[in-house]
């Protein structure tokens, strides 16, 4: 089913922002990509900063959605956190997600445009408390361990996150020259079920535990 130009627009606009910057990607840059009159783009959405706030909360609402379908699936906060960071990574394989646009023009960067970006900012606030509500969660079941704390540990995790998927996509960019193959996202999930999980505390073979802290 053919598009109407205002989709067309932000479907257009949405990649562009991640492939060139906001400060590149321009009306008329857009207008040639979408096959559409210049004029068309002010018509429909006004300003380039009003367009590129749109483009930034229908990828956040997206990826917010699926977050929420994840946590059908989750049977405890730490399935919860895990299924959460699994959404993220994966919407970084897909292009059709605009995830590159999130790297490239960070909502999560106040003075990305001159304008009031307080929607997006809203959004932020919702993908982040979600992510708290696992956390919480995952320390009242016991899934995750007691003693973090979880604003502490929503930091390490999004950045941790957030930070794979800009090593990945923008890899090409990197001053290391460092590649990815696909046991890299694997990885990370794996650092983080062991960052999040309980520590059973084992006595070593051989001894009691009763006298494990005792000195030889």
């Amino acid at each position: 089913m053919a598009i109407g130009n205002k989709e067309r627009i932000l479907k257009t606009a949405k990649r562009l922002f991640g492939e060139l910057g906001y400060a590149e990607t321009t009306y008329k840059r857009i207008a040639q990509e979408a096959s559409i009159a210049d004029g068309l783009i002010a018509h429909h959405y006004g300003s380039k900063e009003n367009l590129f706030q749109l483009v930034e909360i229908d990828i956040l609402s997206n990826l917010l959605l699926k977050i929420d379908e994840s946590q059908y699936y989750a049977s405890d906060g730490l399935s919860g956190v895990l299924n959460f960071a699994k959404c993220i990574l994966k919407a970084s394989t897909e292009s059709e997600s605009g995830f590159l646009t999130l790297l490239r023009c960070s909502p999560f960067l106040a003075n990305t445009v001159d304008a009031d970006n307080s929607e997006i900012l809203n959004v932020c606030s919702k993908v982040v408390e979600k992510m708290l509500e696992c956390l919480r969660k995952g320390i009242a079941d016991g899934s995750i361990r007691a003693d973090l704390e979880p604003d502490l540990a929503a930091s390490v995790i999004f950045s941790t996150v957030f930070g794979s998927t800009r090593a990945r996509l923008l890899a090409k960019e990197n001053i290391l020259g460092l590649s990815f193959s696909d046991d890299f996202y694997p990885e990370i999930l794996r650092i983080l079920t062991r960052y999040l999980e309980p520590v059973e505390k084992t006595p070593p073979q051989g001894c009691e535990s009763s006298s494990s802290s005792e000195l030889p």
